[in-house]
């Protein structure tokens, strides 16, 4: 097994209002693995899919990412490794004044990226999500599956070695969620690391990684396999 990307200890996290989200999470994600976090709503995933991705910090315990811990970056170091992550949360965070394909190549202007290199990129990841037809589009205009479509395609149109993903196939019909499936599918192949919260038994059963179950901000069953 390689050496941990993700090591998470002893992770809690309580809102202002008292609620504890996370209590005492323990789990390491290998480089390269494919991993899904399961449980019902309200379990904790898409928290503990925050506190990796450096949005929101823990109440205690440790998270390191490639040997850096989380909790100790200043704001700009977090926002500089953050860059380095594929994200696709439910929440879409778009830019409705800009085009589609001006949001999908924002990671890439981040980056410095040459124009005629992020033209071929983003025109790719908007052709595998099926969103090609609609670059000069306003966000404004999509769907919420085509917007789930478009935040996909803005994750993985860097090449991250690191994909966070929030229910990626919620609001996708079955045709364009195969897509997403055959996609994730390769990048893992290509070596990316992938961390999946999903309610979809589809993803886990396709994909075969690994099952973290989780339910009242614990992880209840850990290293079962996707049949």
């Amino acid at each position: 097994m390689s050496a941990p990307l993700i090591e998470i200890s002893g992770v809690s996290r309580r809102y202002p209002d008292g609620r504890e989200a996370l209590r005492g999470v323990n789990l390491n994600v290998a480089t390269g693995e494919m991993l899904f976090l399961g449980g019902p709503s309200g379990a904790g995933k898409t928290t503990l899919l925050r506190l990796v991705a450096g949005i929101d910090r823990p109440s205690r315990g440790s998270i390191r990412l490639n040997g850096q811990e989380l909790t100790r970056l200043r704001l700009p170091a977090l926002e500089a490794l953050r860059r380095k992550i594929g994200l696709v949360f439910q929440e879409h965070r778009l830019l409705f004044d800009r085009s589609v394909r001006e949001n999908a190549a924002l990671p890439l202007r981040i980056q410095g990226m040459t124009a005629p290199d992020i033209e071929r990129r983003v025109g790719a990841a908007l052709e595998r999500v099926g969103l090609a037809a609609r670059a000069k589009d306003s966000p404004w205009s999509l769907s919420g599956g085509e917007r789930q479509r478009l935040c996909i395609a803005r994750a993985l149109v860097g090449r991250p070695a690191l994909i966070l993903a929030d229910e990626p196939t919620g609001n996708l019909d079955h045709e364009y969620g195969e897509s997403i499936l055959t996609l994730f599918r390769s990048f893992h192949l290509a070596g990316v690391t992938l961390v999946v919260a999903t309610h979809d038994e589809r993803l886990v059963t396709r994909l075969e990684g690994r099952l973290v179950h989780m339910d009242n901000g614990q992880i209840v069953r850990d290293g079962a396999r996707a049949a």
